[in-house]
């Protein structure tokens, strides 16, 4: 189960937007999740609680998530 990983470096790199940005409370992310990566995105969303546990940047956030044809994963989009 390698998107726990994959979800903390997504949440780290959200962390970095915020801070270039002054962003105080993120509202949700959506993350794009290609149908034939090697990802579950049920496995995103049972983690995401796990993963922003502690992080006051994303107190109160939901995770999106979007399966689309192909193989990439991306933050499609920031909410604050």
């Amino acid at each position: 189960m390698h998107e726990l990983g994959v979800l903390k470096h997504a949440i780290k790199t959200v962390e970095n937007v915020a801070l270039r940005n002054n962003i105080e409370k993120i509202k949700f992310i959506t993350l794009e999740v290609g149908k034939d990566s090697s990802f579950v995105p049920i496995f995103f969303e049972k983690l995401f609680p796990v993963a922003i546990e502690g992080l006051l940047l994303f107190d109160e956030s939901k995770l999106n998530i979007e399966v689309v044809d192909g193989k990439e994963l991306i933050i499609k989009e920031i909410g604050y």
